[in-house]
């Protein structure tokens, strides 16, 4: 209720300016630093949305809607009502997209797809997952299916765990795809310790969004949680390609 009554408000005060005058540049440097004592932070990104005087603040996949002003805020999803096109979320995909193209190909553990590859796909894996170890006995019809799975580390019980020290060792293993393999079997890889990528790999997750696994994040930045059998994979791959060709 609170949410809708400050919706409410701002659609009639930007209703009303509307009428008067036309809708001027907003200072969005100005308008980042109202924010950052409300959440702790600069804004990512300020952008317009299609509503005059309402704009759209970015903190990691976290979205809020602010008036130009500063004044008023409310946090949710806007769903375009035409074309039911949920507007937030088009948003969010948009901004994991940016951050898996600019980290995924640090330190991931790959297994290519067969012949022609035609599609690439990231996974949040957890090595103490049941799930994950479900979907992993997918990656080989998924790799001949052309789909690259990239793994990147989750360890749910965080950073020093023993699930992420799990995880180092087989980051650092020699044959890593063997070593992945062998521990979603129940087969612990040996204990080594090296430079390794498991900690931002678990940072990076929770900043595009992930709170379980398996999480699967697509090219084109969409998240899909949880575990999915191959075929229904490779469907959903197919036809998100075919909606951007």
């Amino acid at each position: 209720m609170y949410k809708k009554l400050i919706l409410s408000a701002l659609m009639s005060s930007t209703l009303v300016s509307g009428l008067a005058v036309a809708e001027t540049a907003v200072d969005e440097a100005a308008l980042g630093e109202k924010l950052k004592p409300l959440f702790g932070g600069l804004p990512d990104a300020i952008t317009k949305t299609p509503i005059d005087g309402i704009y759209q603040a970015s903190f990691g996949m976290e979205l809020i809607y602010v008036s130009k002003d500063g004044r008023y805020f409310f946090s949710g999803d806007m769903i375009d009502g035409n074309t039911r096109t949920n507007l937030s979320e088009d948003a969010r995909t948009t901004a994991r997209k940016t951050e898996m193209t600019s980290n995924e190909s640090k330190g991931a553990i790959t297994f290519k797809a067969e012949g022609e590859e035609k599609h690439v796909l990231s996974v949040f894996t957890d090595v103490t997952c049941p799930y994950c170890t479900k979907l992993h006995k997918e990656v080989p019809k998924l790799n001949k299916a052309g789909v690259t799975v990239n793994y990147m580390a989750y360890p749910r019980a965080g950073v020093g765990s023993g699930g992420y020290k799990q995880m180092v060792s087989i980051w650092c293993a020699d044959n890593q795809q063997d070593a992945m393999t062998k521990a979603k079997d129940g087969v612990a890889a040996d204990v080594k310790s090296c430079d390794n990528p498991v900690a931002n790999h678990f940072s990076l997750g929770k900043k595009v969004g992930v709170s379980g696994t398996p999480a699967l994040v697509t090219a084109d930045g969409t998240l899909i949680p949880g575990y999915r059998p191959a075929a229904q994979l490779v469907k959903m791959l197919e036809e998100a390609k075919s909606k951007v060709n």
